[in-house]
């Protein structure tokens, strides 16, 4: 019994520090800030490291026995079974990763990197937006095409539930062209502690993280999921993005 503890134990802390390992990419690189909290990132993770964390060290329990015929080849092939459900769950996880934060006329949306379909970004070329961003959400802008017949099949795609501007690369711009916009559409902080009057906590720790002036800082609402919206954070005087918050950035849900 003594000898089985011990060995799922130690299984249990390989586990722990490969979970570590990779929740460093994953946090500060795909889901940063509070996108690991807020789109699905967190939830997805634990999910998976918690699976393996629980049959793992369970099942060398179960198999292990000092001095058992072919235990070698049976630990192996756990460790090897273990690691491909691993790379699996990471592949979700990077498939579904924060792509672009895209202002569009008044608002962020947030794209997630297979909500971009193949054909959308081969119409990209070879332009600066013809690949998705390995690591981390890209901060751009997207404009209507001027053509009326591409005007009426993304209003068409997007009533239908498909692709809408955002999620056509073809229509994206730097973010230098848009901040103009974004800072006519942004609204003050004082808005944001009237939309969310039980967070002036998170609100004034906002304001010290970015310089502790109030009338520094702007605020726009961002789409990020079906049932998630977020508030972004710039800065008033160039319209920087400088956080990505779990506030509630309008009246509506």
């Amino acid at each position: 019994m003594l000898h089985r503890l011990r060995a799922a134990a130690l299984f249990l802390v390989l586990t722990l520090l490969v979970a570590a390992a990779i929740a460093i990419p994953i946090h500060f690189l795909w889901y940063p800030g509070a996108l690991f909290s807020q789109a699905g990132g967190r939830e997805l993770f634990f999910l998976i490291v918690g699976v393996e964390l629980v049959l793992g060290p369970i099942v060398v329990f179960v198999i292990y026995r000092p001095g058992k015929k072919g235990l070698l080849f049976d630990l192996v092939t756990l460790g090897i079974l273990q690691l491909v459900a691993l790379s699996f769950g990471i592949w979700v996880l990077f498939q579904s990763r924060p792509a672009y934060v895209v202002f569009v006329k008044d608002r962020f949306d947030l794209v997630r990197a297979n909500e971009i379909l193949p054909e959308e970004l081969a119409k990209a070329r070879a332009g600066p937006f013809a690949e998705i961003p390995l690591a981390g959400p890209k901060v751009v802008g997207a404009e209507m095409p001027k053509d009326p017949d591409e005007q009426f099949r993304i209003t068409m795609s997007a009533m239908s539930g498909g692709g809408d501007v955002q999620n056509s690369p073809q229509y994206y711009v730097p973010y230098d062209d848009v901040r103009g916009y974004v800072l006519l559409a942004a609204k003050p902080i004082a808005r944001l502690r009237e939309l969310n009057p039980g967070r002036a906590g998170d609100i004034d720790a906002i304001v010290r993280d970015h310089g502790g002036a109030e009338e520094g800082l702007r605020f726009l609402p961002m789409r990020a999921g079906k049932f998630i919206d977020l508030a972004v954070v710039v800065d008033s005087v160039r319209g920087d993005v400088l956080e990505i918050s779990a506030l509630r950035p309008w009246e509506f849900k």
